[in-house]
């Protein structure tokens, strides 16, 4: 009488082990899901195509090469128009609807800040690949965010006024700027670091466009006629350095002083304009990815798969990308799970091994201290669009410091 119950005891616990078994290699094979959130529509969409672009790529690779801890890597994308209000809800339905264990992505800095509200609430970790404004890492930093891309400081004050005083060290300038806070933020940036470096120089005039102007006429005039040595555009990028370069190209502004154009040396802006057509000539600019300069194979690699999958060069955001998924891979790893919190404390201080260099994620605030180049707009042989040549580079040194960051934190 007792082998019927033995019998159906060792079945139970058959039964058992193999349903375990089974969630097991379930478990094993689900997808770790990064959602990623840009503007995919609209006239900042080619940001976005192309940051999806190299993740895409970097979920390709790592897939082929056998997933995360045996588990293949998804990446979901979400249209956030350009809106703070649009971008918060994709983050929360990425979150509670797709289950994604990690969020990306963001050029408006609107909606990288909404996003960093809510993931600061959730403890979810959110990894920026573009926009700009320093007081996400700076000011407003919290332990969820990161950012493997430069930040308006380095790349529209610090890195120009390094790449000027190395250069030209003028010493009477006009600026003119979009009237909205990156703008004042990044000339501000600017005259703090140029005027350390060359102390008898002076901001001889600042003017201010209302954001979203294409007619500059009536400022290219009061900056010809300033008896400045040089000009320096803060935050005029996209479509308003396009029409003021063409302007200012038409009025004779480049042949008549130095032109300091942060935003004119990553390519986006310029790779439809040839080689006749007005350009910022001469400008010294800065430059996120000059992949051309770039000596690393795995660079040249990148650039052709991005090429192939979307019919364009890459923007500096489909690099940063990129890297935030090997990030986000080699963090996992070292930890071997994915555990958000102890996930944070392997990024904090991890060295990126990239094709543009070793990149330090700097624990304080969570910023990579990615390098920006500089150099002269011009146009050679090698492409038919302007783009910066005798490129320097400018590293950590183009940052606020940690002792800098500690007090703007205190007089928040």
């Amino acid at each position: 009488m007792k082998k019927p119950i033995l019998f159906s005891t060792l079945a139970v616990i058959f039964l058992m082990m193999l349903l375990g078994f089974s969630f097991l290699a379930q478990s094993a094979e689900k997808p770790i899901v990064i959602g990623f959130i840009h503007s995919m529509s609209g006239a900042m969409s080619m940001y976005g195509i192309s940051s999806e672009a190299g993740g895409q790529i970097a979920v390709e690779e790592i897939n082929a090469a056998g997933g995360i801890l045996g588990r293949p890597l998804k990446m979901i994308t979400r249209d956030d128009k350009l809106n703070a209000e649009t971008g918060l809800r994709e983050a929360k339905d990425l979150i509670l609807s797709e289950n994604a264990d990690f969020l990306t992505g963001t050029i408006s800095s609107a909606v990288a800040l909404a996003i960093s509200n809510y993931v600061k609430r959730e403890k979810k970790i959110f990894l920026v690949n573009i926009s700009q404004s320093s007081s996400l890492t700076e000011e407003n930093w919290h332990r969820y965010i990161f950012r493997i891309d430069t930040n308006a400081v380095p790349y529209w004050g610090y890195a120009p006024a390094l790449a000027l005083a190395k250069k030209w060290k003028d010493k009477k300038i006009v600026s003119l700027g979009f009237d909205y806070e990156t703008g004042k933020n990044s000339l501000r940036a600017f005259k703090e670091k140029y005027l350390e470096l060359v102390p008898d120089a002076k901001i001889i005039d600042e003017l201010w466009a209302p954001l979203g102007t294409t007619d500059f006429t009536a400022y290219i005039s009061k900056i010809a006629n300033s008896g400045a040595d040089a000009f320096f555009l803060s935050c005029i990028y996209g479509g308003g350095e396009l029409a003021f370069s063409k302007q200012a190209y038409a009025f004779g502004l480049y042949d008549k002083m130095h032109a300091i154009q942060p935003c004119a040396g990553d390519i986006e802006t310029w790779f439809s304009v040839k080689k006749g057509d007005p350009y910022p000539k001469g400008a010294l600019a800065t430059c996120r990815y000059p992949f051309w300069a770039i000596k690393d194979p795995r660079s040249k690699q990148f650039v052709e798969k991005h090429n192939k999958k979307v019919g364009f060069l890459p923007s500096y955001g489909a690099m940063n990308q990129y890297l935030i998924m090997y990030a986000l891979k080699a963090a996992i790893e070292k930890v071997g799970a994915v555990d958000t919190e102890k996930i944070i404390n392997a990024l904090e201080g991890m060295v990126l091994d990239t094709f543009v260099g070793k990149i330090p994620i700097r624990p304080y605030d969570h910023q990579a201290m990615m390098p920006n180049w500089y150099g002269v707009m011009d146009f050679t042989p090698e492409f038919s669009f302007p783009y910066i040549t005798k490129i320097d580079v400018i590293g950590e040194e183009g940052y606020h410091t940690v002792e800098q960051i500690k007090k703007l934190r205190e007089g928040k």
